[in-house]
């Protein structure tokens, strides 16, 4: 037993679907013939080079809440104002309500303080780590 509209909206999704995947596929095609290119330029320079050797660098996905460093000064504002080293929950909270985020869930809660906890890790000369009683707190340098 068909049902016509299900079908059609399948077929729509399908075709959408394996759309993405040729341009995608166009894509791979392109870069792999750009990164030869790349390949075969090094050689011209240094022609003992391997450049398989050189290891691929992962682009890391910016997240819809900040921007391009917004988010540790805004780390670095909470700690300055802050009177004792603050948790990254602490800090989360405070950014949430600083920024008006929309937070639905707790799932999105959790993901804003895990962008929160990388920014506090990458910043290891000018904040420091505070480990007490399993309760990991945060402050300046």
């Amino acid at each position: 037993m068909s049902e016509p509209h299900v079908i059609s909206a399948l077929s729509s999704k399908r075709a959408e679907l394996a759309g993405i995947v040729n341009q995608l596929e166009r894509q791979l095609t392109q870069q792999q013939a750009n990164l030869a290119h790349l390949d075969a330029t090094m050689r011209l320079f240094d022609p003992d080079i391997r450049p398989n050797r050189i290891r691929p660098r992962q682009q890391r996905a910016r997240n819809v809440w900040f921007r391009p460093g917004e988010c540790l000064r805004l780390i670095y504002d909470g700690l300055r104002e802050a009177a004792h080293p603050m948790t990254t929950h602490q800090l989360a909270e405070r950014i949430i309500r600083v920024k008006a985020l929309p937070i639905a869930d707790d799932r999105q809660r959790a993901l804003v303080q895990k962008t929160i906890l990388g920014s506090l890790n990458r910043a290891k000369e000018t904040i420091v780590r505070i480990e007490a009683g399993g309760i990991v707190r945060w402050r300046l340098a």
